[in-house]
C-alpha cells in the first residue's frame, strides 16, 4: 500500500488529530479518538455502499436497527450512533467497520431463524466495534500518517484498499482468536443485558458448524473470517453456564414473519 508522507503544515494537523486529540477508548486504541474513529467510519461506510448492494427491505432494516440499538444501549458506546445494513448476499457472514457500522449478509438472516440467534450475531459484531478490533488492525498495518491522511481526505487510495481488505476477507477481517473470544464474551454480556437469550449465540454457531460439516459451501466465508468455531462453541457454552444459564427473549413473531422472506438460497434478484 502506497503511504503518503505528509509534510509541513499538514503534518502538524495530523499530529493534532492523532496525538493531541487522542483517547484510549473502550478497546485501548490510544492514537485515534472516538470522534476520529466515527469520522473514519463514515468514510469507510461510503466505500462499502459503493461495493455492495443492500437489501431493499424497510421493515427488516428498521427491525435490525432497533435490535442493534437495544444491544448498543448496554455497551460503553451507548451514546454513539450505530448503523446496521443488510447486504444482498446469500453466503453466511457478517462484519463490522470502525465507527459503529455493522453489516449482515442476507444469507446469515436466512439461517438465523430465531430472534436470539440474530441478536447473537449482531452482539458479536457490535462487540468488535466496542473493542475497536478493526481499528487496532488498521493501526498495526499502516503508518500513523496514513490514517491521518485518510481523515484529511488526502489518501483515498489507502482508504479504498483498507476497506477492500476488511470486506473481502483480507488480513484486517480475520481477527485473532483472542479478539474473537473477546467479542463472544462481550456479545453474550450485552445481548443478555438487552433481554435476549444468550443461548441464541450458541445455537447460531452450532447450526453453522453443522452446515459446514455437512458440506454447505455458503458458510465457508463465515469460517474463514471467524476461526476456531468448535473451541468457541465450547467457550460460549462454558461462559453461559458461569452466567447461571440466564434466559431471555428467543422468539419474536415479528421477526419470524420477516425472516421467512430470506431463504437460504437467496439470490440478488430476490429483493
Amino acid at each position: 500500500m502506497r503511504r503518503i508522507q505528509i509534510l509541513g503544515f499538514s503534518s502538524l494537523v495530523v499530529v493534532a488529530l492523532l496525538a493531541g486529540c487522542a483517547s484510549s477508548g473502550p478497546g485501548g486504541v490510544s492514537s485515534v479518538s472516538l470522534d476520529q474513529e466515527w469520522q473514519l467510519g463514515q468514510q469507510m461506510a461510503a466505500q462499502v455502499a459503493q461495493q455492495y448492494r443492500f437489501v431493499n427491505d424497510p421493515a427488516m432494516h428498521s427491525y435490525i436497527q432497533a435490535v442493534g440499538n437495544r444491544i448498543v444501549a448496554q455497551t460503553p458506546l451507548a451514546g454513539r450512533p450505530f448503523e446496521f445494513e443488510i447486504i444482498d448476499d446469500p453466503s453466511v457472514n457478517a462484519f463490522s467497520i470502525p465507527g459503529g457500522h455493522v453489516y449482515l449478509n442476507s444469507g446469515l438472516i436466512g439461517q438465523a431463524n430465531r430472534a436470539d440467534m440474530l441478536a447473537g450475531a449482531m452482539a458479536h459484531e457490535i462487540s468488535h466495534v466496542v473493542a475497536r478490533h478493526v481499528l487496532k488492525q488498521i493501526q498495526q498495518q499502516n503508518e500513523i500518517n496514513t490514517i491521518g491522511a485518510i481523515l484529511l481526505g488526502q489518501n483515498p487510495n489507502a482508504l479504498t484498499q483498507i476497506v477492500a481488505q476488511v470486506v473481502a476477507g483480507g488480513a484486517m477481517a480475520r481477527f485473532s482468536r483472542a479478539d474473537e473470544k473477546e467479542a463472544d464474551d462481550l456479545g453474550l454480556q450485552y445481548m443478555t443485558a438487552a433481554g435476549y437469550d444468550p443461548h441464541g449465540m450458541l445455537a447460531l454457531f452450532q447450526k453453522l458448524l453443522a452446515l459446514e460439516q455437512g458440506g454447505n459451501s455458503s458458510v465457508a466465508r463465515f469460517f474463514a473470517d471467524h476461526p476456531g468455531t468448535q473451541n468457541r462453541i465450547n467457550d460460549i457454552s462454558t461462559r453461559i453456564a458461569r452466567m447461571n444459564n440466564p434466559r431471555g427473549l428467543q422468539d419474536d413473531p415479528t421477526y419470524d414473519a420477516m425472516q421467512r422472506r430470506y431463504p437460504t438460497t437467496m439470490t440478488s434478484s430476490s429483493h
